[in-house]
């Protein structure tokens, strides 16, 4: 959905040769899925890296913060998960999804024979119909694993574990939510395949029947079909509906990307979170991949979770208790009290005793004590 503008002019190019349109198909997923894994990533609103300011020149028109490009996106994925493979998230339910997209639009179309009118209003009715009858029930039966994809690629934000692979986001989609899980934003992606087709094919025929292509000089392909950029008008007028698609598919879902602010606001239908990306200037979030200009009402910064290690969350956990827990302070033991010392009484001063010495002749002298030395 998101490369689709490169699949389509890859199909239009091998005609009508089924096999060579699936092998086309097929290998456009390979080359571009790491382009489609980040393109999901921007259109739920993660932004891991910060916003730089940048000098008006001939890429930066006018001067502003620009998100870092695709590439430096990539490099930061590998460099958070450890390895290149993560650019290739949900590329198996992909390629399942892109193989039933095709297989039922081929027998759709086989099974619905091209007008016989020589009316060309009525050719051209007849062929919109088949084209969109066509895109209807490729896109119902298909449905499923976009859903299982987009949850395997925004998984990496949290780090979930119960979307890492295919079994298991299979069965968690089916125990949690049940069938109606795997038709999670269905509506909106019926509307924007379905119209943007109507509008390619009403072109196609348009130009086709007037002889356009040789009135301007125009080459045309194989099959007959205008060179006109039609694939890229479609995807011009849909992507409003495929952007709501990718955030539809992931709401609700128990990741920890229903908690992104960008995603707020858009959980109640599909017609509320159209309502909320026009209202915030979101409604083209990740469709510039290389000069992404954050504007003032734009709410796309995210900052980076920080890495968490099952060794190291067990330990945080304990630490926490042992801070929160009170701490209990023994009591001091308690003094006996000592018993009062009773107050010694005051000596009494004896007062100097006077020595009478001897009065041989009747006459007394008073002489003092003598001093023991």
């Amino acid at each position: 959905m998101v490369d689709g503008d490169i699949g389509r002019m890859l199909r239009s190019e091998a005609g009508n040769n089924p096999t060579v349109k699936m092998l086309g198909s097929l290998a456009q997923v390979l080359i571009f899925n790491p382009f489609h894994t980040v393109t999901v990533l921007l259109q739920v609103g993660y932004e891991p890296l910060p916003p730089t300011y940048r000098k008006p020149s001939i890429f930066f028109f006018s001067g502003g913060f620009y998100y870092p490009n695709i590439f430096k996106y990539m490099k930061y994925l590998t460099d958070k998960e450890g390895s290149r493979l993560v650019l290739y998230r949900g590329l198996t339910p992909r390629l399942g999804g892109v193989f039933i997209t095709n297989s039922v639009r081929s027998e759709v179309l086989a099974a619905v024979p091209a007008s016989t009118s020589k009316c060309p209003p009525e050719q051209i009715a007849h062929e919109v119909g088949r084209q969109c009858a066509a895109t209807a029930l490729a896109v119902i039966t298909s449905h499923p694993l976009l859903v299982v994809t987009n949850r395997m690629i925004v998984s990496l934000i949290g780090g979930e574990e119960k979307y890492s692979t295919v079994i298991s986001a299979i069965s968690t989609i089916f125990g949690e939510e049940g069938l109606l899980g795997f038709y999670a934003g269905i509506v909106p992606h019926l509307l924007g395949e379905v119209s943007g087709k109507a509008i390619e094919v009403l072109i196609q025929e348009i130009v086709e029947k007037a002889e356009l292509n040789k009135k301007l000089g125009l080459p045309a392909h194989a099959d007959g079909k205008t060179s006109l950029p039609v694939s890229a008008i479609h995807g011009f007028l849909s992507y409003p509906l495929q952007l709501t698609t990718t955030i539809m598919t992931v709401n609700n879902c128990g990741l920890a990307v229903s908690d992104l602010p960008t995603v707020q606001g858009t959980q109640s239908s599909w017609i509320a979170c159209i309502k909320a990306l026009w209202n915030s200037g979101n409604i083209k979030r990740g469709s510039n991949l290389m000069f992404a200009r954050k504007s003032a009402d734009q709410t796309w910064h995210t900052p980076p979770s920080p890495p968490t290690s099952p060794d190291v969350e067990p330990l945080a956990e304990e630490v926490a208790a042992v801070v929160e827990s009170p701490v209990e302070v023994p009591a001091a033991p308690t003094v006996a009290e000592v018993p009062e010392i009773p107050a010694v009484p005051e000596i009494p001063v004896v007062p100097e005793v006077p020595v009478v010495s001897e009065c041989p002749d009747g006459k007394c002298e008073l002489k003092p004590a003598a001093t023991s030395e």
